[in-house]
């Protein structure tokens, strides 16, 4: 019966592994949310000069059309804040990735030195019986020599 030496710590690492999988998945959804806000943001500016180029085709009234310029600033602010933050979002999402890429090595390390260790207890096995075998073979044969 082959036991890994390592098993527990085989398991932590696996353990550790699905942690690190849930943590990306999380700084995804947030960094979707934060693309999602961005794109929300610019839409409502697209809107808004839109509606500013109606108005000054249709009737040029000053108070109206000075009413977007503050409006438009505050948008432009919004949009270079949202768009720090969808950066910082994808720069979590990378150090996720990355933990998550050193997690899979320490795993996959531990993962080939079982195999191997498994290796080595099937040949070690194998060894074992080949030699009970010719032990029986042998003590077969000298008490069949001995009955002639």
């Amino acid at each position: 019966m082959f036991k890994f030496r390592f098993e527990t710590v085989l398991a932590t690492r696996r353990n550790a592994e699905e942690l690190h999988q849930k943590e990306l998945a999380e700084a995804r959804r947030a960094l979707a949310a934060e693309q999602a806000a961005l794109r929300d943001k610019r839409s409502t500016r697209r809107r808004c000069m839109q509606e500013l180029q109606r108005t000054q085709r249709q009737s040029f009234r000053a108070p109206a059309v000075q009413l977007y310029g503050p409006y438009l600033a505050r948008l432009e602010r919004d949009i270079d804040a949202q768009q720090k933050r969808v950066t910082g979002a994808e720069r979590h999402v990378n150090q996720k990735r990355s933990a998550l890429i050193a997690a899979v090595k320490k795993r996959k390390v531990l993962e080939k030195l079982k195999a191997k260790d498994q290796k080595n207890h099937v040949n070690a096995m194998a060894l074992r019986d080949r030699k009970f075998m010719d032990d029986v073979a042998s003590r077969q044969h000298a008490a069949a020599k001995q009955k002639i």
